[in-house]
């Protein structure tokens, strides 16, 4: 008997205590993160000009393409996301790693979002 109430309890605890994984958009097809220069990286000032640009998207056939080169911390993981409102998409940034440093980093975040209707939109980015 006691061996049936500890296993409800630490089952209750496992599924209560368990992270839910947040659901990404179905638009996003594809996302990658790829990490191109450190704050100390020889490459990094040429580069760090590129981060205050507009987001510049493609639109090929059904599909939108975006590459842009954003900061981010140099130690974390992100994963990608987005959020389609009216005439809007937000890129969203999101660090799914607990591990931080105090390091920057400069990545190249591409995203490829379905566009069945072929419709124009604004963007924007969000870090989380």
């Amino acid at each position: 008997m006691k061996k049936t109430y500890c296993f409800l309890i630490m089952s209750i605890l496992t599924f209560s205590c368990a992270e839910k994984k947040k659901e990404v958009n179905p638009n996003l097809i594809y996302f990658n993160s790829e990490f191109l220069a450190e704050l100390d990286d020889v490459n990094y000032d040429k580069l760090k000009a590129n981060l205050n640009s507009k987001v510049k998207a493609k639109y090929i056939d059904k599909i939108i393409y975006i590459s842009k080169k954003i900061d981010a911390n140099a130690c974390g993981t992100y994963s990608g996301d987005l959020e389609i409102k009216k005439d809007s998409i937000i890129l969203i940034y999101r660090l799914t790693s607990d591990e931080v440093c105090t390091s920057t980093a400069i990545v190249e975040a591409t995203y490829i979002i379905k566009n069945p209707k072929k419709k124009r939109y604004s963007f924007g980015i969000r870090y989380e």
